[in-house]
């Protein structure tokens, strides 16, 4: 009986575990019920369905269709139309650029997504870039926008293996491996890969490092040398030294550009780290070989932890202090635990440190207070939602704006959403206001029949007469109508126009980019 029921409970949990998208409730998202329809997404404005991340239409070419309620608020299914991950849009352009590349700046300006402000919604928000201006680096170096940082041209730096950071024809960093130009020298023939010298690199066989020769090999003139083991091995790793060690030229002068007769490298405890009698190296204020209650202090030397639970110790001031409280930190910076530390390798430091009192929004990981903040509008914790005469609307819709409007993002960004009305693509504003005040924007129908209008109405009569074929159902009756009784036709829209009189008139219509086929096939 005790076995049927922890299998049953155990099942249950599975089963509990397997939460599906709220996209896929038929009550909130109608193509749900359709075969594949945890793929779909309903698009409401057209009524139709549409794969779930699609890039482009129904979404401006640059975006793509997302679910809208993943977090905790359960907004439901809505769809709507977001910048794809690694993208930004662009205050500028409208548009989604990719984050970190030039985009639509200038030279030497790259593409910065803009810092959030503390995250109240476990809705994910459109994010917005702006251009910023690469930081001058020392001679050498390079600045690597994504964490705030400079490195040294051609190293491994921040890029993944097999590529090297370098500047591309934008003057912006990026990781890159290719067999021409400076990087060539660095390039490995058999994998296709960039490497620095004197690293492992992509050399397979025990001992050996990437050479200037674009070569793995090792040589016993080399300071990576271990003479013990007859091996060469990179330095600052664990090479054959025993725990808590690192492999480190003997004067801690680390040449590793170039082979050197006088140097050589040896085991030498890494930093934060002290010699025990065991051979071993332990990082300080860490129980190491002491007894429980007891850290590394020195070498050879455990000092009981005079900290209470809850608190850590600061050597400095050789006191503890509340893990969350201000301390001995500056403005905006609380004791929070030593991150250098790997639990798992060192043990639990009890050394305590600074660091941010609040969520790091931004790339230079420095603390600001929330109160700084500027407060969040009321309908902020929902994607693409703007505030407008304290309502709240979505954006790329009517909303509270004219006939043949729609709400755009205000082009200067800011700390809180905002919006205005503006014509929808093709559309073009009204030449004034209609009898009742309304601002709006007109169809392009409309417009094409008024600007024949204006354009024939001055010239002679002899050159008013138009043949019209309407694309209403494409009647076959033909029929003239002298300029000056367009304006009071139905408005369809014109598929072509034909003039009776004279050829300017023909070149004035072709210009608004009618087709002479249709008007054949229609006028038969």
């Amino acid at each position: 009986m005790c076995i049927l029921l922890t299998f049953y409970n155990l099942q249950a949990t599975t089963l509990a575990a397997i939460v599906p998208p709220p996209w896929s409730d038929p009550n909130k998202n109608p193509c749900a019920s359709q075969p594949g329809g945890w793929q779909l997404l309903y698009w409401p404005p057209l009524k139709r369905c549409f794969k779930i991340f699609q890039l482009g239409y129904p979404c401006p070419d640059t975006m793509e269709l997302s679910p809208v309620g993943a977090g905790s608020t359960g907004l439901g299914s809505t769809a709507e139309c977001r910048c794809p991950p690694g993208t930004a849009q662009s205050p500028l352009t409208k548009k989604c650029h990719k984050l970190f590349e030039r985009g639509p700046c200038d030279f030497g300006q790259y593409f910065a997504p803009i810092a959030d402000s503390a995250g109240r919604s476990a809705i994910p928000k459109q994010r917005w870039g702006v251009c910023k201006s690469t930081e001058i680096c020392d001679s050498g170096m390079i600045y690597w926008p994504q964490d705030n940082k400079c490195y040294q041209i051609h190293t491994k730096g921040p890029c993944p293996k097999g590529k090297l950071i370098s500047l591309d024809n934008n003057g912006i960093a990026r990781c890159k491996c290719e067999n021409e130009g400076d990087l060539s020298n660095y390039f490995h023939e058999d994998t296709e890969t960039c490497h620095e010298f004197f690293t492992k690199g992509p050399c397979l066989g025990t001992g050996e490092l990437f050479l200037p020769s674009r070569k793995c090999a090792c040589h016993e003139r080399l300071p990576h040398y271990h003479n013990e083991t007859n091996q060469c091995y990179e330095l600052g790793t664990i090479g054959p030294c025993p725990f808590g060690h690192t492999f480190i030229v003997a004067d801690s002068k680390r040449h590793s550009d170039g082979p050197s007769s006088g140097l050589k490298a040896e085991c030498r405890c890494k930093d934060g780290y002290v010699q025990w009698k065991d051979g071993y190296c332990y990082k300080l204020y860490t129980q190491g070989p002491c007894e429980f209650g007891s850290f590394v202090t020195e070498p050879n030397v455990c000092t009981p932890n005079p900290c209470e639970k809850g608190r850590l110790y600061f050597p400095q001031e050789k006191t503890c202090y509340r893990i969350g409280a201000q301390g001995p930190c500056s403005l905006h910076q609380v004791v929070i635990f030593d991150f250098t530390s790997r639990p798992s390798l060192d043990g639990i430091s009890y050394n305590g440190m600074c660091g941010c009192s609040g969520v790091i929004s931004n790339l230079d990981q420095s603390c600001t207070d929330e109160a700084d903040q500027i407060p969040q509008s009321a309908c902020d914790s929902t994607p693409d939602m703007v505030e407008v005469n304290r309502q709240c609307f979505k954006l790329y819709t009517r909303g509270p704006c004219g006939p043949g409007q729609w709400l755009e993002p205000k082009k200067i960004p800011t700390r809180i959403r905002s919006a205005a009305c503006a014509c929808r693509p093709g559309y073009t504003p009204y030449e004034q206001p209609l009898a009742n005040g309304v601002i709006g924007c007109q169809a392009p129908s409309v417009g094409i029949a008024s600007s024949f209008t204006r354009a024939c109405s001055s010239r002679d009569s002899s050159f008013r007469s138009f043949t019209f074929i309407w694309a209403a159902a494409c009647p076959p009756w033909r029929s003239r109508f002298s300029a000056s009784s367009v304006a009071t036709l139905p408005l369809y829209s014109a598929i072509a126009v034909s003039c009776l009189a004279t050829a300017s008139c023909w070149l004035r219509v072709e210009s608004f980019s009618f087709s002479r086929s249709a008007s054949r096939s229609c006028s038969s």
